[in-house]
């Protein structure tokens, strides 16, 4: 299994209270593979350089169900967190042992899922 990013915009009559957006020809979508929930995002590296969303992809809880939901009034924060990542990928990559241009890559894949996001002026969540 891999970690997906997916759009979605309130929606009161869709599942959940929202509905998922078709994501444009050519984008990845991409974040990692199911061990990046501990080994990278949730690990103690990303948690000591300050991430507070991604960890909770490790932090498996009935209520998220692994799910790691960003609404759209927290879409700013989760990019900042992102960006933060990315700025500190030598030393992310140091303390996981995965190679920094991967998780760049995955990083990216999150903040272009973000510019989406607000274009639309929904959410999103990675599952």
């Amino acid at each position: 299994m891999s970690l997906e990013i997916s759009v979605w915009v309130p929606d009161g009559d869709a599942y959940a209270g929202r509905r998922g957006v078709e994501d444009p020809p050519g984008s990845s979508t991409g974040v990692g593979a199911e061990s990046f929930r501990y080994k990278i995002w949730g690990s103690a590296a990303a948690r000591s350089l300050g991430a507070t969303f991604l960890p909770q992809l490790a932090d498996i809880t009935e209520e998220n169900r692994g799910n790691l939901q960003v609404p759209p009034d927290r879409l700013g924060a989760f990019g900042q967190e992102c960006t933060l990542l990315a700025e500190n990928v030598d030393h992310l990559s140091a303390m996981t042992g995965y190679d920094r241009d991967r998780i760049l890559h995955y990083l990216t894949n999150m903040q272009n899922a973000i510019e989406r996001a607000k274009t639309v002026g929904g959410g999103m969540i990675i599952w």
